[in-house]
């Protein structure tokens, strides 16, 4: 069962830092570095961010949010569901093993995700290959470094005799696979205005999830990223459902001010190459 966290409330947000520690990473250890671009300026559009409000036509009027949400729960249609029906079935574990790479584990979340939208093939795609961005070192990084290098590079499929979870990093062996990043590679990305508001940003990210997408997101207070598979309105209060890497065995659900995204980035297509 999903955890509930309020990031209003003091305990909850010990917890999570206790979560990294038991995940075997520091409490206070910068896994992911503040966006360098700002919404809509040339240098995101030349990152190849494309500003939601470039595609009106997918905005939700903000009046009308929760009503989307709940359809889409009717539905199925959030990136919860499509998830769990190929690439992270229930019980599956998602642990980046105390190595700081957040970064490449919700990002490649995000690109199976979409893949599995797109109804392609189901493969595991393996996180720990895009560590080639840092230097393989163990460092946080910036989420449109991990955008560029997943559009201009893609991410290698998981090898026989490693796993979704593998943290080698081992320059020459990931060498020896660069021949599949080009099959995986990342297309079309939308960006989340976080520079307006939470209402702003809410819409922005219901509009993505229901569309379909999930969204990479990153926290600065926590210094972590995670990818965001859907929202809910329960009892009034928005529950943002987050597929997390620390090996849950399920999402963890994030209520509270503290909730609401400081980046977001919609995962929106992927190359047609296989």
């Amino acid at each position: 069962m999903s955890r509930i966290y309020n990031t209003d409330i003091a305990a909850d947000l010990e917890a999570l830092k206790e979560m990294r520690v038991k995940a075997g990473l520091p409490r206070e250890f910068k896994e992911v570095k503040e966006r360098r671009t700002k919404y809509g300026e040339p240098a995101a559009y030349e990152a190849g961010l494309i500003p939601l409000d470039d595609v009106p036509d997918v905005l939700i009027p903000k009046d009308s949010i929760e009503d989307a949400i709940e359809e889409s729960h009717i539905l199925q249609t959030l990136p919860m569901y499509h998830m769990h029906y190929t690439w992270r079935p229930v019980g599956f574990r998602y642990n980046q093993n105390g190595l700081g790479y957040c970064w490449t584990w919700s990002g490649t979340g995000c690109m199976m995700t979409c893949r599995a939208l797109e109804d392609k093939d189901t493969v595991l795609l393996a996180p720990v290959s895009m560590g080639y961005l840092v230097g393989w070192g163990n460092r946080g990084n910036y989420l449109e470094s991990y955008i560029k290098g997943a559009r201009e590079d893609g991410v290698c499929s998981v090898p026989e005799g490693e796993d979704i979870n593998s943290t080698n990093r081992s320059s020459n062996f990931w060498e020896q696979h660069k021949g599949t990043r080009k099959l995986y590679r990342l297309d079309k990305v939308w960006d989340v205005n976080t520079r307006s508001g939470d209402s702003t940003t809410l819409q922005h990210c219901a509009s993505i999830l229901s569309y379909g997408r999930s969204i990479y997101i990153a926290y600065n207070w926590w210094g972590h990223a995670l990818e965001l598979a859907g929202l809910k309105m329960v009892n009034g209060v928005w529950q943002w459902i987050i597929n997390n890497s620390h090996n849950e065995d399920d999402f963890i659900i994030l209520t509270g001010s503290k909730a609401v995204p400081d980046e977001g980035y919609g995962f929106i297509s992927t190359v047609l190459a296989e």
